[in-house]
C-alpha cells in the first residue's frame, strides 16, 4: 500500500499544483497568522479551488478555537482541517468536520495528559509532529538496533494510523520509513529553497524517495493495509 504523502506550508499556486502534479497525496495550509508559512484565507481559498479534487486539501490550525477553525474551514473550502489543539480536534469532530489531529512531541514526551486522553478514544490518523533533533536521535537509534519499542511514534502506531512529521528531508525519508513505517508523511521546510517556497528538486527527490521504499516493501505488504487518503 502506497505511503500517503502530504506536503505542507503551502503558499502559493504554483507550489501547490507542482507538488500534486508529482503525485503528492494531500496539500496542506497553514492558516494560523503568526506561522512563518502564513497562507492567508483568501489566498487559501483560490489554491484549493484551483488544484485536482483528487488532491486531498488540508487546512491547518495551531491553538485556535474550534469556532475561529470552523468558520475559516467553511470558507477556504478545504477537505480537513488539522488542529494542534485536543479541545478544538473534538469539538470540530462533532460538528461534522473530517479532523486531522496534530500531536507535538519533544524526546520521548506525547503531548501532554490532554493528548494522551484524546488518543484513547479516537480511532481516525494523527500526524505526530517530532522535532527534528529528536526524530534525527530516534532513526540512528533504529539503525543502531536499538530496540524503540518505547517510543511515543512506536506506541501510538500500535492502536492509531500515525503520519509522520517533523524534521524530514529527501535525505532521512527512507531511513524514517524504515524506522517507522508510518501510514503517512507529511514535509514542509525540508522540500524548501527558501521560506515558504518548494524547490522542486527536493520535491521531486522527496515524493521519488518515498515511492521507491514503497516499491522496496510492497511486495510483502509490510507497510499495512490502510486506505492512503484522510
Amino acid at each position: 500500500m502506497a505511503t500517503w504523502i502530504k506536503i505542507c506550508g503551502l503558499t502559493n499556486l504554483e507550489d501547490a499544483a507542482l507538488a500534486a502534479g508529482l503525485g503528492a497525496d494531500a496539500l496542506g495550509f497553514v492558516l494560523h497568522p503568526q506561522s512563518r508559512r502564513y497562507c492567508a484565507p483568501n489566498t487559501a481559498r483560490a489554491i484549493i479551488t484551483a488544484v485536482p479534487p483528487s488532491v486531498t486539501t488540508i487546512g491547518v490550525w495551531l491553538d485556535e478555537s474550534a469556532d475561529v477553525v470552523s468558520a475559516a474551514a467553511r470558507f477556504i473550502g478545504c477537505d480537513f482541517v488539522q488542529t494542534y489543539d485536543p479541545m478544538s480536534a473534538r469539538a470540530l469532530h462533532a460538528q461534522g468536520f473530517d479532523v486531522l489531529p496534530a500531536i507535538p512531541v519533544a524526546d520521548e514526551a506525547d503531548g501532554g495528559e490532554d493528548w494522551r486522553r484524546f488518543c484513547q478514544s479516537w480511532t481516525g490518523r494523527v500526524v505526530v509532529d517530532r522535532s527534528r533533533v529528536t526524530l534525527q536521535r530516534s532513526i540512528q537509534a533504529c539503525v543502531r538496533g536499538r530496540d524503540e519499542s518505547h517510543d511515543v511514534v512506536s506506541t501510538l502506531r500500535k492502536t492509531l494510523q500515525v503520519v509522520l512529521a517533523g524534521g524530514l528531508n529527501p535525505e532521512n525519508i527512507r531511513a524514517a520509513l524504515n524506522a517507522y513505517r508510518p501510514l503517512g508523511v507529511d514535509v514542509a521546510s525540508g522540500v524548501e529553497s527558501a521560506l515558504g517556497q518548494k524547490d522542486t528538486e527536493k520535491l521531486v527527490r522527496f515524493i521519488e524517495e518515498v515511492r521507491r521504499w514503497d516499491a522496496m516493501v510492497g511486495s510483502d505488504g509490510s507497510v499495512g493495509s490502510l486506505s492512503p487518503r484522510p
